[in-house]
């Protein structure tokens, strides 16, 4: 019977793959040892695996900081937003915004809507055609 056990669900971190393959390196034969170019292939993987990691870490970084802004943006304005509880489509205008961990959150009345709840955002209309000629100072 084998003593290995089949591993589910998990995947190899960088760690994980820097034991392997040092341990590997360490365990060949020594009268035939692995070709330095299949060395160097191996290398050459681990370090674009480790890369591409640190650019997914960047990359949510990035968006979390855009979301932010586009949060920010919308104080003052109007939304409509789809209530989650109710099912009800509800509108008002952004009082505040709270970022969280998991996203920013808008402050509209006395509700807490995250951002990705809103379905339309608005400016209010001015008055009359005249109101909108004339600027603003």
């Amino acid at each position: 019977m084998s003593d290995v056990a089949p591993v589910t669900g998990q995947s190899l971190g960088k760690d994980e793959f820097l034991k392997l393959f040092t341990t590997q390196a360490r365990m060949q034969n020594p009268m035939s040892p692995m070709e330095s170019t299949d060395f160097l292939a191996q290398l050459a993987q681990f370090s674009s695996l480790e890369q591409m990691s640190n650019l997914n870490v960047n990359f949510g970084k990035l968006l979390a900081v855009q979301q932010g802004l586009q949060a920010g943006a919308m104080v003052g304005k109007r939304v409509s937003y789809l209530d989650v509880e109710t099912g009800i489509l509800e509108a008002g205008r952004v009082n505040a915004v709270r970022l969280t961990s998991a996203g920013p959150v808008l402050v509209v009345g006395t509700q807490q809507v995250p951002i990705g709840q809103v379905t339309s955002i608005y400016e209010d209309a001015p008055l009359n055609a005249q109101q909108a000629a004339e600027p603003q100072f």
